[in-house]
């Protein structure tokens, strides 16, 4: 892709700090004889849906050859940390703070950590972000995050939102040069060029047709129920053939699942379909936000999806909380059965 004058401008911010890691690293050796080291800054990247975040900075990340590095969804890195913290608590040993040491096990020895699409909806991660990025900080490992919002438009609404706003004021905004990529142009959109149908609106005729799409998908085979564990528990799905999965939305979205509920799933089906997903109102906050948890793990994952809805993607949640982030969600949806995602997933037929 031909890159505009903004995504230049931060092709060539994102370079120079390759090029000051690298130098950095390569004078490891010095370090023992040198106490104190250059401070690199991190990058907060922020802006609209299909801007071209994620691109540019996987492609910063993927030049760089010698760093000690990693590459996280957000929501995959905050469940790391969950994960390491609920070890650490089965352990007999004592911490002094078993946060940092779970932080510890997750950075290990990176020098760099890239953090893509950072949103804070949960409670519990916002409370933690301030100690986590402190230490991260001050270990002097550079974090390159992507975001749709400014960091002092996230966690809109949320309990206790003062002490978030603290976090970002005297960390996040001192710690990170800020660049807001604002382009004219969803990328994405050029993708439904040669769209076929994979969502469809719920009608009769539409109904049939998916009916008969997963007839035709499975043959003969008759449904299964199947048990995933997910953090010492386990989730029925209902409706399985092999490596397809039949939900209707109040299965998904409805109960109480978490990010780590939806990883499995994604992991372990090629394909999904998401039958009479409704129209959401502002009182469906919860539905929404696990919608959207749904949405970017099916994206991460590459899993197919074909969704049969109420209204079209821009019309299943607005004006409600979180409705500005959902606007991510539409844009995946539309990559998502786009024949440009399908070529790139688990499964084409």
């Amino acid at each position: 892709m031909i890159l505009d004058s903004q995504q230049l401008l931060l092709e060539k911010k994102l370079q120079q700090l390759a090029f000051d890691l690298e130098h950095q690293s390569s004078s490891g050796f010095l370090k023992k004889f040198f106490s104190e080291k250059k401070q690199l800054k991190s990058v907060y990247i922020y802006g609209d849906v299909g801007r071209g975040k994620s691109m540019l900075m996987k492609n910063f990340f993927n030049s760089l050859q010698e760093i000690p590095k990693v590459y996280f969804h957000f929501n995959a890195f905050m469940r790391l940390i969950h994960e390491a913290l609920r070890d650490i608590r089965k352990e007999k040993r004592e911490f002094v703070d078993e946060l940092i040491e779970a932080v510890k096990r997750v950075a290990k020895n990176y020098e760099l950590i890239c953090l893509d699409e950072f949103q804070v909806a949960d409670i519990a991660d916002a409370m933690l972000l301030s100690r986590i990025f402190s230490h991260l900080f001050f270990e002097g490992i550079v974090v390159i995050f992507t975001s749709n919002s400014h960091p002092q438009k996230l966690y809109k609404n949320g309990l206790q939102r003062e002490i978030f706003l603290e976090f970002v004021d005297k960390i996040l905004l001192k710690n990170c040069d800020t660049f807001h990529l604002d382009l004219p142009v969803d990328y994405r959109s050029q993708y439904r060029k040669n769209l076929t149908k994979r969502y469809f609106i719920s009608n009769k005729k539409n109904r049939e047709e998916v009916e008969k799409i997963i007839q035709n998908l499975v043959s003969a085979d008759k449904p299964k129920s199947k048990k995933l564990k997910v953090w010492g528990r386990e989730i029925k799905i209902k409706k399985t053939f092999g490596r397809v999965a039949v939900f209707n939305f109040d299965e998904l979205c409805c109960v109480d699942f978490s990010a780590s509920d939806y990883q499995a799933i994604c992991q372990n089906f090629d394909l999904i379909f998401l039958l009479k997903t409704p129209s959401l109102t502002p009182e469906n906050v919860n539905e929404a936000k696990r919608f959207m948890l749904l949405i970017d793990e099916v994206y991460e994952n590459k899993v197919a999806l074909i969704i049969l809805a109420k209204v079209k993607p821009e019309k299943l949640y607005q004006n409600g909380n979180g409705s500005e982030a959902f606007l991510r969600t539409v844009s995946r949806l539309n990559e998502i059965r786009s024949d440009h995602y399908w070529q790139a997933s688990k499964i084409n037929f």
